[in-house]
């Protein structure tokens, strides 16, 4: 919401600092990210994780490939979709999240994704156009 309102900067320093490290520290060693400290990775954090650090220009802080694969270890080979976890049932919210986790750290074959918005970038800037119009 602050980045919509272009008020990110009102955080301020320490603040900001805290929520990156947090982010940071939400990535599991060589794999996916959870939601909090303890628990499991979670296909939707690559989205609700990796939109946060992108929105501060700190995704370079995590390792995309191993939440890339985490992610894609999630996909049901034979239905298609992404699930929360490995080996369980997938579901249209963490194949959404999953796949905007995706695009938000720029897969091939996949949308860019704004994540202050959670659209692809196509559709952000064609919603900007429309808006030219009101």
């Amino acid at each position: 919401a602050l980045k919509l309102m272009g008020r990110l900067e009102d955080l301020g320093e320490e603040r900001t600092g805290r929520l990156v490290r947090w982010c940071a520290n939400r990535q599991a060693q060589g794999s996916g990210f959870m939601g909090r400290p303890n628990k499991p990775e979670d296909t939707c954090y690559s989205f609700w994780v990796g939109a946060t650090l992108s929105l501060l220009d700190k995704l370079d802080l995590c390792d995309k490939e191993a939440s890339r694969m985490f992610v894609l270890s999630t996909q049901d080979p034979v239905t298609g979709g992404l699930a929360k976890w490995t080996d369980t049932q997938t579901d249209p919210l963490h194949t959404y999240l999953g796949l905007s986790g995706l695009g938000i750290q720029g897969e091939s074959g996949v949308m860019e994704v704004d994540p202050a918005l959670n659209l692809s970038k196509r559709t952000k800037q064609w919603l900007d156009e429309l808006q030219k119009s009101w």
